[in-house]
């Protein structure tokens, strides 16, 4: 009998028959993958992970629509961000996803993305969203812009990326729950507009990103951070956040604050309500995450 590794529990239902059933399958779909990997069966597990993608396409066309006919009938009030973020997963998490490891040739590392990005969706969405239907938990998400807003700075932090740090980058998620990724470099700035409003804004970018950030930099491979190279990087980044805010409140800003937090302080920002903005951008090096809140 396999190993409920990622295990479902009783709680985890909303109390909707038609969609505990759809939740249990896709728990039971990314158990097994995480089993083959503790069982070291890459080549069962590319199989699973192409069975996974063609059952999360079918999912996310038959089972979404039934959750949000569901929510439509109950007149759920968290009824346009949730479809916000269920099409974020149907037209952006799926396809970056499928594209990554057909593109990586099912590597381990692509599939370990793949499981995790399957799992930390679940925990964040189906766990907490979910749940929200019939008010067993509180939404985390706050999305105040509209999907013009929300396609505009996704087009300028790509531009930016290519710009500032020479890299083409695929948005893997519109909507990044903060699951864990690699041991990250993250840079913060409290900034204010002119109408005094304070945003804090984030970029955390994946160690094997910040070395060819840093190597690119310096024309020299870098291995090790010190101070000289840390006070470059983190202007780099200060710009970056600044400049990406600029373009996209097309106002002018004051910097209050401008800081390198740790990864734990990072990870706290999705322990309450998530960020209004918070994307999760794939490059050739490693993975990036952006985040905007309102203070």
């Amino acid at each position: 009998m396999e190993q409920e590794v990622f295990e479902w529990k009783d709680d985890y239902n909303i109390g909707v028959e038609k969609i505990d059933s759809a939740h249990k399958e896709l728990f039971s779909l990314v158990n097994r993958i995480i089993n083959n990997f503790m069982d070291k069966n890459f080549d069962k597990n590319k199989i699973t992970c192409v069975e996974a993608i063609k059952y999360l396409k079918s999912y996310t066309i038959k089972h979404f629509a039934e959750e949000e006919e569901y929510q439509l009938s109950i007149n759920y009030s968290g009824y346009k961000t949730h479809k916000k973020i269920h099409d974020n997963m149907r037209c952006v998490v799926i396809p970056a996803l499928e594209k990554e490891v057909a593109i990586k040739s099912y590597s381990k590392e692509s599939l370990e993305h793949f499981a995790g990005a399957c799992a930390g969706w679940l925990a964040a969405h189906v766990l907490i969203e979910d749940q929200a239907i019939t008010g067993k938990t509180k939404s985390k998400w706050k999305l105040d812009a509209d999907a013009n807003n929300e396609d505009t700075l996704d087009d300028i932090v790509r531009e930016y990326i290519r710009g500032l740090f020479r890299m083409n980058a695929n948005l893997v998620s519109k909507h990044y729950a903060g699951h864990k990724l690699g041991k990250l470099f993250c840079y913060n700035d409290i900034v204010s507009d002119s109408k005094g409003t304070v945003y804090s804004v984030v970029t955390a970018i994946e160690e094997s990103m910040l070395e060819a950030v840093a190597s690119r930099l310096i024309n020299s491979a870098v291995y090790e951070l010190d101070a000289v190279i840390l006070s470059m990087i983190s202007e780099m980044f200060r710009s970056f956040n600044m400049e990406v805010m600029l373009a996209y409140l097309r106002d002018s800003l004051a910097g209050v604050e401008s800081k390198v937090i740790p990864n734990d302080e990072f990870y706290k920002i999705y322990d309450g309500v998530y960020p209004e903005c918070s994307m999760l951008w794939r490059t050739e090096y490693g993975y990036m995450a952006f985040c905007i809140s309102r203070k």
